[in-house]
C-alpha cells in the first residue's frame, strides 16, 4: 500500500485528476446498466458533464501555456451542467419560456460543446455546428430552396439546450447508453493484453505460410474489430507487430502499411461492435441491434476475404518468405490464451438471448475483469483495471462532446425544414435515378468522413440522404448500410485517410504511397455496398437461403477474380488476355448479384474457369493427356474424334504464346 501511495505522489496532479474522472465516468456508465441512478435528462447531463470536463482537462495537459484557460473552461463546464442538473424539472415545466439565466447558461453550453468537440476531433465538427447556427439565425438571407423564416436567438438557444432537446437528444442518448460502455469494452480488450492474443493467434495459424505476417494482419484486424472497431487504433495495435513482420518477409514499407490500413478499416465493418456506429443505425432504423449485426456479417466476411486474396496473389508473385518460427508464439503457450474469446462469446450470447446491448457489454467487461484477476491475483490487477477504465473514460468523454456537437447541426436541419428539402433536392439532382442517388450519397459520405469520426459522418448523411434513397426505391436498411460503409471508407481515401496515415507512420513509409496501396487491397469495400444496395440477399434480408448462398458465391468469385486482376498475378504473371478474362468474369459475377439472372452467374464462372486454364500448365497438360488417350481408343466413334479435334483446337487457342508471359 505504501508503494502505491508513493507512486501516486510522484504522478502529476493534473494527470491524476484526469485519470480519476475518466475511471469515474467509465464506472458510472457500467454501474448504470445495473442500477437506475438517475432519470433520463439528469443521466444524459452527467454524461455530458464528464465529457466536457475531461476533454478540457486533457487539453490543459496538452497545452501547458494555456492551462489556466482550459482549467477555467472545465470549471465553467461543471457549473453550467450543475445548473441544468439542479433545474432539470423546472426547465421541463417552463419549456419554450426560458428565463434570462437559462439563456445565459444555454449560450455557455453551446460554446463549451463546440470548443470541446474541436479539441476532441479537430475543426470539422465545430465548423459544421457553427455553419448550422448561422443558417438557423439568418435563414431569410439564403437563396432558393435554402430559404427559411429564421430562428430567433433566444428560441434557438432554448431549442438546443434548455428545452432539453437538441444537445440532450437522441445522439447524446446513444453516446451515454451504448457507446460509452462499448468504448470501455474496447479499452479493456486493448489494455488488458487480450489484443495481443488476437495478434499472436493468427500468426500461429499462418505459421510456415508465405507472408504469414500479412495474413495475420488481416485476421487480427478482424478479431480486434469484433470488440473495438476503430481503424486507427487497430492499425496502431496490430500494426506495431504485423507491419515489421511483413517488411521482414519482403513487402515494401508502403505495402505493409497499406495492407494493415485496409484490414484495420474492415474492423469497423465486422460485427458485433462495428465501431459503435451499429447502435446509431439500429436506433435510426428501429431494427433490433442483434439483427443489424446479423445483416452486416456476410459483407464483412467477403471484404476480409477480398483483402486476403490480394495478399495471397501479391505475396506469391513476389515469392516472399514465411514469418520465422522464432517470432511466433508456440501453440502450447498460445493455448492458454483461448479464454480471451470469453468476452466476445458473452457479448454475442447475451445479445442472442434478447437482452440489451449495454447489458451484454457490461457482462463482457465483467468476464474480462474475471480473466484479468485470474492472471494477476495481486496489486497488478488493480493497475490494469485502472488503466482500462481510464482509457475507456477518455474515449467516452471525446465521443460525448462529438455527439453533442453534431446534435446541434442535426437539430438545426430538422427545425429549419432543410431536412425535408434536401432529400427532394438530391432526388432532383439524381433525376429520380437510384444509381445516381447512390453515387451522390457515396461521394457525400466519403467527403464528410474525411474530417469526421465515422459515427458523426454517418449521422449527417443518414439524416440528409437516406430519405431520398428510400423515396427512390431503396429499402431503409440497404440505404443505411450503404451510408455506413462509405462513411467508414474515408479512413482509406486520400487526402485524409487516417488509417493509411497511421499505417505509414508505423511502417516508416510515404503517406500517399501507403494510401494508394491500402486502396488496392481494400477496393472491394467500395464495390460491396453497391451490390447489397441492389440485392438484399447479400445482407440476408427478405431472401431465401438459396438466394443468399448464390449471391454470396457470385460476390466471392468476383472478389477472387478482381483481386487477381488488380494485383496482376494469378498462378503466374498475367497479361492482357487473362486480365480481360478475369475482368469479364468480375462483370458477369457482379451483374448476377445485381440482376439475379442465373445466366450471368454461369458466364462469370465460365470466364473465371477459362482464366484458370490459361494460367495453369498442369490443367492444360491434363486435358491434352485425356484427349490423347481418348483419341488412341480404337473403339471411339467418328463423332467422338471430331469432338476431340474441336476440344484440342480450343485448348490451343487458350494456350499462351511463348512471348506472352501468360
Amino acid at each position: 500500500m505504501e508503494k502505491i501511495l508513493t507512486w501516486l505522489k510522484q504522478q502529476p496532479k493534473l494527470w491524476l485528476l484526469i485519470s480519476v474522472l475518466s475511471i469515474s465516468m467509465a464506472s458510472f456508465h457500467l454501474i448504470s446498466t445495473q442500477i437506475l441512478l438517475f432519470s433520463h435528462w439528469p443521466f444524459l447531463n452527467i454524461h455530458l458533464a464528464f465529457g466536457l470536463v475531461i476533454v478540457f482537462l486533457v487539453a490543459a495537459e496538452d497545452y501547458p501555456k494555456l492551462r489556466v484557460v482550459f482549467i477555467a473552461a472545465a470549471l465553467l463546464s461543471f457549473i453550467a451542467t450543475a445548473y441544468i442538473q439542479v433545474e432539470a424539472d423546472a426547465l421541463i415545466d417552463r419549456e419554450q419560456m426560458p428565463t434570462s439565466n437559462d439563456f445565459v447558461v444555454g449560450i455557455i453550453m453551446i460554446i463549451l460543446v463546440i470548443s470541446a468537440a474541436y479539441f476532441a476531433f479537430g475543426f470539422i465538427l465545430p465548423l459544421m455546428a457553427i455553419l448550422g447556427l448561422i443558417y438557423a439565425l439568418y435563414g431569410p438571407y439564403f437563396p432558393g430552396e435554402l430559404f427559411h423564416a429564421g430562428v430567433d436567438l433566444k428560441r434557438l438557444v432554448a431549442m438546443l439546450v434548455t428545452d432539453l432537446g437538441g444537445i440532450y437528444g437522441t445522439l447524446l442518448f446513444i453516446s451515454a447508453i451504448y457507446m460509452a460502455i462499448f468504448l470501455t469494452l474496447g479499452a479493456f480488450i486493448e489494455k488488458s493484453g487480450t489484443a495481443q492474443f488476437f495478434i499472436d493467434l493468427p500468426l500461429a495459424l499462418f505459421r510456415g505460410i508465405r507472408a504469414g505476417g500479412a495474413y495475420a494482419a488481416v485476421a487480427a484486424s478482424a478479431l480486434l474489430g469484433m470488440g473495438s472497431g476503430s481503424p486507427v487504433a487497430n492499425v496502431v495495435t496490430t500494426g506495431t507487430f504485423t507491419i515489421p513482420l511483413m517488411k521482414r518477409s519482403g513487402f515494401r514499407p508502403h505495402e505493409a502499411g497499406g495492407i494493415e490500413a485496409a484490414a484495420s478499416t474492415g474492423g469497423q465493418l465486422m460485427p458485433p461492435v462495428m465501431g459503435a456506429v451499429a447502435f446509431v443505425l439500429a436506433q435510426f432504423t428501429g431494427i433490433p441491434y442483434i439483427k443489424v449485426i446479423g445483416y452486416a456479417i456476410i459483407p464483412a466476411i467477403l471484404y476480409f476475404l477480398a483483402v486476403g486474396f490480394g495478399v495471397y496473389f501479391r505475396s506469391t508473385q513476389m515469392q516472399l518468405e514465411a514469418t520465422p518460427n522464432d517470432q511466433i508464439v508456440e501453440w502450447n503457450i498460445l493455448a492458454k490464451g483461448f479464454p480471451n474469446f470469453l468476452p466476445i462469446a458473452v457479448l454475442v450470447g447475451i445479445l442472442v438471448a434478447g437482452y440489451t446491448p449495454s447489458l451484454a457489454a457490461f457482462w463482457a467487461v465483467i468476464s474480462l475483469t474475471f480473466l484479468i484477476l485470474i492472471r494477476h491475483p495481486n496489486w497488478e490487477f488493480f493497475k490494469i483495471i485502472g488503466r482500462c477504465l481510464a482509457a475507456g473514460g477518455r474515449f467516452a468523454a471525446q465521443f460525448a462532446t462529438a455527439m453533442a456537437c453534431i446534435a446541434i447541426l442535426v437539430k438545426v436541419i430538422l427545425a429549419t425544414g432543410i431536412g425535408l428539402k434536401l432529400p427532394l433536392l438530391i432526388e432532383q439532382y439524381a433525376d429520380g435515378n437510384l444509381f445516381k442517388g447512390y453515387i451522390l450519397t457515396a461521394a457525400a459520405s466519403v467527403i464528410l468522413g474525411m474530417g469526421l469520426p465515422t459515427v458523426a459522418a454517418y449521422i449527417v448523411v443518414a439524416v440528409l440522404a437516406v430519405p431520398a434513397l428510400v423515396q427512390m426505391g431503396a429499402l431503409p436498411l440497404q440505404a443505411h448500410l450503404f451510408v455506413l460503409y462509405f462513411s467508414i471508407l474515408s479512413a482509406l481515401t486520400p487526402p485524409v485517410a487516417l488509417a493509411a496515415l497511421a499505417g505509414a507512420k508505423v511502417a516508416d513509409a510515404d503517406y500517399l504511397k501507403t494510401s494508394w496501396a491500402s486502396l488496392r487491397y481494400g477496393f472491394m469495400a467500395f464495390v460491396i455496398p453497391f451490390l447489397f444496395a441492389y440485392n438484399p440477399a447479400l445482407i440476408a434480408l427478405d431472401s431465401t437461403w438459396a438466394e443468399i448462398l448464390l449471391a454470396s458465391l457470385a460476390t466471392l468469385f468476383g472478389c477472387f477474380a478482381i483481386a487477381a486482376f488488380v494485383q496482376g498475378y494469378f498462378l503466374k504473371n498475367i497479361r492482357i488476355w487473362s486480365r480481360m478474362l478475369l475482368g469479364t468474369s468480375v462483370l458477369f459475377s457482379f451483374w448476377y448479384v445485381v440482376s439475379g439472372h442465373a445466366l450471368y452467374f454461369l458466364l462469370g464462372l465460365a470466364f473465371l474457369s477459362i482464366a484458370v486454364i490459361r494460367q495453369s500448365e498442369k490443367i492444360q497438360k491434363f486435358v491434352r493427356r485425356m484427349i490423347e488417350q481418348s483419341s488412341s481408343d480404337t473403339s471411339a466413334s467418328a463423332g467422338k474424334g471430331i469432338f476431340n479435334n474441336i476440344l484440342e483446337k480450343s485448348l490451343s487457342s487458350l494456350r499462351p504464346s511463348k512471348n506472352s508471359g501468360d
